[in-house]
This record gives structure tokens, sequence and C-alpha cells, in this order.
């Protein structure tokens, strides 16, 4: 009878681990180097170039000593490396990322994301189909922009038979109303790696 008992218990318990498959996929770290990586630039290097320049961004006197919060306009991220790169994607992730650490201290021009949207608008707003707030819109004049935020992304690459290389440099610029540099930096990533990964 205990011979049975076993046989039955340890029968299942062989069923319950087949029963439990492991998950052919896993939630990771957006923040953290993953297991497949290349040596192109990935989500962590994108968020990590926005919040240095964030930070940097809203330390500079011209941003936190400024009486009435500056308006910037973020140009969309140029891409000159070989590397594929959702440029789109380093944008919204840059702008999210000032947003995030600059709350008050700076508005964003939207512009990119609200042209068409905001032309109908003023359509309907100069026609006085709706009005803003319960005033009169007749002479409204839109926003412009006290700074423009460029974000360039250069890169040399370097392959051999012991693997694959990668150098980026992305450059941060901020360009007043009348084309003065206000403000620059640099971030670096390199990596080196014996496979390179497919980016899409």
């Amino acid at each position: 009878m205990k011979r049975l008992f076993a046989a039955a218990a340890f029968a299942a318990l062989l069923f319950g681990c087949a029963e439990t498959p492991e998950p052919s996929v896993r939630y990771v770290d957006p923040g953290a180097l993953g297991e497949v990586a290349g040596t192109g630039l990935e989500s962590q290097d994108i968020a990590s170039a926005a919040q240095k320049a964030a930070q940097s961004i809203v330390n500079l006197p011209a941003i936190a000593s400024a009486a009435k919060p500056p308006m910037i306009l973020i140009a969309p991220v140029t891409n000159r490396s070989a590397s594929p790169i959702d440029t789109d994607l380093y944008t919204t992730k840059l702008r999210g990322t000032l947003m995030q650490y600059a709350p008050g201290k700076v508005r964003f021009l939207a512009r990119d994301a609200a042209a068409k949207a905001n032309e109908r608008e003023q359509e309907l707003r100069e026609s006085g189909a709706v009005q803003p707030g319960g005033t009169a819109a007749t002479g409204r004049v839109g926003a412009t922009y006290d700074y423009v935020l460029t974000a360039e992304v250069r890169g040399i690459s370097t392959s051999s038979k012991r693997g694959q290389s990668d150098w980026f440099l992305v450059a941060f610029k901020l360009v007043d109303f009348q084309d003065v540099l206000l403000w620059e930096n640099q971030y670096e990533v390199k990596k080196e790696g014996r496979e390179n990964a497919i980016y899409r």
C-alpha cells in the first residue's frame, strides 16, 4: 500500500512538472541590457542620452532662472550613422524625458504632433464656429519658440573576423531664436560583440 501511494505521488509530481513549461516570452527592464542585444543603439542608450540631456538643460541659467518658462521646439532627430534608428522614437523619448525632468520649467511646441489639428481648429475659430475659453478668437496669434533643441547621431562601424565594433556620438544643441548656440552636450557609446543583431 505504501509503495502504491509513493508511486502515485511520484507520478503526480512528474505530471505537475510537465504541465508548467518554461515561458517563451518574459518581461525585462527597458533600461537594462537584455540577453538579445547587438552593437547598435539600444533602448537603454536612448533613455540614458535623453535623461542626461534633460538634466543638463533644466540646470542652464537661461532655463532655471527664466521669469517665464521658455518655449522649446524639439527638432526631429537626425541620423547620420550607418545604423538603422527610429528617429521618431528618439524624438518622442527625448521630449517625454524632458517633460518628466522639467515640469513647469520649460514648455514645448508640438507642431510635429498637432500641426494638422491646429490648422483645422484655427479655421473653426476664425469662422466663429468655436471659441477658446469662451473668448473671441479673432486675431489670435500662435505661439513661437524661444529655443530649438536638435539632436544628431553619428557613428563609426568596424567589422573583422573577431567581431563587430560600433561607436556612436549623439550631439545635442540648444539654439535661440537668433541662431546663437546656447548649449551643447554629447553622449558617447561604444559596443563590441562577436555577433551583430538585426534592427528593424
